[in-house]
């Protein structure tokens, strides 16, 4: 067979990591989420660097922190396009952790190539503490490079929920007002504790029943594809994400829509399928003479899907070749 009819090397997707470090105090339920994550309930496993070797290594369950190293890449058998790293315990008033996140931080903000940046902070606050705007502090001073957003992450919402309960319990006031005074006080103390601290620009998520092994981070995972920066590694996040059909529809809906000059965030709020007709009526209303392809929305759409460009890119290149060389035999 000549160099002209031998079939072209099919285009592979490139190996994509996706790079996140989760931060936060010792049992704020950080390993769960990283579990919830990648749908799976088994542990991580840990790779380090040793003689410039990437190696996976067995740690030693104990009480001893320092036997956990932040650079330490922590993934999972069946979810292998994150790299996750642990900050292993971020305590109130801990100086040296928090000088060892911040410097790990700048590091990986100066890395030139992308797979070795890091891509997000997830910044977990547990709520389980009477006082839970205290876990807050630490995440302003991560919020070191603009490229790498900070979400604050509240956990065991569950546990915040009861203890507020039972205060209201023992006070004996509540009466048959508990459930309304319960709701009541957890959003004055959420609001006082949490969001007037972290500030109106802090993207958040609230996890609740993540102990639940069939439960999901889908808003976390949303609100950090709507937090990056880069388009890049919007798609990067995307690639990782090839079970959450969710996601990529979404991202298609809101790139199509911007073809049209419609905002999604308007759109999400109720009557989703109405208010999509309505603004894009109105919006082809004000420029009737606007130019709009039907090749600029699919490849707006496409392009939340980019597992699919190589198989796409393959099929083509197939498809080419077997009519080139009159070929009979099926295409892969």
């Amino acid at each position: 067979m000549s160099d002209q009819t031998a079939p072209r090397p099919r285009r592979q997707l490139p190996e994509v990591k996706f790079r996140v470090l989760i931060a936060g105090r010792a049992n704020a339920g950080k390993t769960t989420i990283l579990q919830r994550v990648c749908d799976t309930t088994e542990s991580p496993e840990t790779y380090r660097m040793v003689d410039g070797e990437r190696t996976k290594i067995q740690l030693i369950s104990t009480s001893d922190r320092g036997e956990h190293d932040i650079t330490d890449e922590l993934e999972f058998s069946n979810h292998n396009r994150y790299v996750f790293h642990d900050s292993c315990g971020l305590e109130n008033g801990s100086t040296k952790e928090l000088d060892t996140l911040q410097e790990f931080v700048r590091k990986h903000a100066e890395q030139t190539r992308l797979v070795e940046q890091l891509h997000v902070i997830w910044y977990c606050i547990p709520m389980d503490d009477h006082r839970p705007g205290l876990n807050v502090d630490p995440l302003h001073t991560l919020q070191i490079d603009n490229n790498v957003p900070v979400i604050a992450v509240f956990t065991k919402l569950d546990a915040f929920r009861r203890n507020i309960c039972m205060d209201l319990e023992d006070d004996e006031q509540a009466g048959d007002d508990l459930d309304r005074l319960t709701n009541q006080r957890c959003e004055e103390i959420f609001q006082r504790e949490c969001l007037d601290k972290i500030g109106d620009t802090t993207p958040f998520v609230l996890l609740e029943g993540m102990n639940n092994p069939a439960a999901h981070c889908d808003e976390l995972i949303r609100t950090t594809a709507e937090a990056l920066n880069s388009g890049t590694v919007t798609l990067m996040l995307l690639a990782v994400q090839t079970k959450n059909l969710k996601l990529s529809v979404q991202r298609a809906v809101q790139k199509s829509l911007e073809v049209f000059d419609v905002e999604l965030p308007v759109l999400m709020k109720g009557g989703f399928m109405k208010k999509i007709k309505e603004s894009v009526t109105k919006a082809l209303a004000r420029a009737p003479s606007k130019s709009l392809k039907v090749e600029d929305v699919v490849k707006q759409c496409l392009q939340a899907f980019p597992w699919l460009w190589a198989s796409a890119v393959s099929l083509t290149q197939d498809l080419v070749h077997c009519t080139a060389v009159d070929c009979d035999a099926p295409c892969a």
